[in-house]
């Protein structure tokens, strides 16, 4: 099966051309395609010229940002294009061995009831640890809508931790079936990631995740984590350059949140209500404590 990096930047060219010069020399990947979504500083220009010197590189050059969804929807349309049967997608602010992912392609090969594939994110705590789930998690089970709102609160997801992740003891075998995985580096098939509509671009930014794995899971396809693999990840490297308040972050999280909630949960309007008091209160959090 032939695979795909696709690679979406923003004002990101630092972290995009690491990405890139990493990844040079991985021939298990047969094409690599790079999207700039409508940078407004030098990302384009700089990514142009370097991408124009090797053949294995497709550039896609975009005049609007509509977002993360968006971006990623059109590199794996180029990918399918391209006669690509699998496309990984990176965040800039991840670093990876050509041996996870070769892992990750094997897997999909193997599995064909996979839709998605991702290895864990490198991290000094125990997975499923309290520590570990606060940094970040790499995966998460499929949650309804209350313990979806339980999650988005930075106190509550404090406080009912046990209840919204997996523990310990889950992270023991080779390979997982999860509800879904962290959407800075993950493996799709790309015909099933078009046939379910891709990311829904509706989403600008938060929350791609869990909605992708509803959509495969629609068609029969399950979310898979490998265990015994990771990479790494500066968390929200990339989005912290364009956004820098983690007000506005929060509010952006809040927007596609909802639309979540109103679009794919199906919620009523007793529930929106309450979903908006609920955040409410999360931005005071935000502001007074400053937490994630």
């Amino acid at each position: 099966m032939k695979l795909a990096l696709v690679v979406l930047n923003y004002n990101d060219a630092d972290n995009t051309l690491k990405v890139l010069g990493n990844v040079a020399h991985y021939d298990v990947f047969d094409k690599v395609i790079v999207v700039d979504n409508a940078s407004n500083d030098d990302s384009r220009i700089r990514l142009k010229s370097y991408c124009e010197d090797n053949e294995k590189i497709y550039f896609v050059e975009n005049h609007e940002n509509k977002g993360y969804g968006a971006g990623n929807n059109i590199g794996i349309f180029v990918a399918k294009k391209l006669g690509m049967d699998l496309a990984l997608i990176a965040n800039p602010d991840t670093d990876f061995e050509e041996r996870v992912i070769k892992v990750l392609k094997s897997a999909m090969e193997k599995n064909e009831n996979i839709g998605i594939c991702a290895p864990l994110v490198e991290t000094n705590d125990v997975y499923g640890s309290r520590e570990n789930v606060l940094k970040g998690a790499s995966c998460w089970p499929m949650r309804d809508f209350l313990h979806s709102l339980a999650e988005n609160g930075p106190i509550c997801r404090r406080i009912f931790t046990k209840s919204l992740h997996y523990d310990r003891n889950f992270y023991n075998a080779k390979i997982r079936k999860v509800g879904a995985v962290l959407g800075a580096l993950l493996m799709v098939r790309v015909d099933a990631f078009i046939k379910v509509g891709g990311y829904d671009e509706k989403m600008f930014l938060y929350g791609e995740e869990d909605l992708l794995s509803k959509k495969m899971e629609g068609i029969g396809l399950k979310t898979a984590v490998i265990t015994g693999y990771k990479y790494k990840h500066i968390h929200s490297a990339s989005i912290k350059k364009s956004l820098k308040s983690l007000y506005s972050r929060q509010k952006i999280r809040e927007e596609s949140t909802m639309y979540f909630y109103k679009n794919y949960l199906k919620i009523n309007l007793l529930q929106q209500m309450f979903a908006k008091v609920f955040f409410a209160f999360v931005r005071l959090e935000v502001i007074i404590f400053g937490l994630l």
